[in-house]
């Protein structure tokens, strides 16, 4: 976000932002796919928690939900 505010956008902060942003996303494939490789908890993990915001979503199930399902899983 922090490269998307700025008082001017000009061209060159525009490419800039751009570029930055892909390569953000590009490089949380890479992480999460040797998270996955080298802790297979991550991969459950992956399935509750959104990937960019700490939303909850109707595929992924409320936040209440996924509580909800840690309590019963520690009982």
């Amino acid at each position: 976000m922090v490269f998307w505010s700025t008082p001017t956008m000009t061209l060159a902060h525009l490419v800039f932002a751009l570029a930055t942003t892909a390569y953000i996303f590009i490089a949380i494939q890479f992480e999460e796919r040797d998270l996955i490789r080298l802790h297979k908890e991550y991969a459950e993990y992956r399935q509750r928690v959104p990937m960019i915001l700490p939303i909850a979503s109707a595929r992924r199930g409320s936040l209440t939900e996924v509580r909800a399902a840690r309590v019963r899983q520690a009982s």
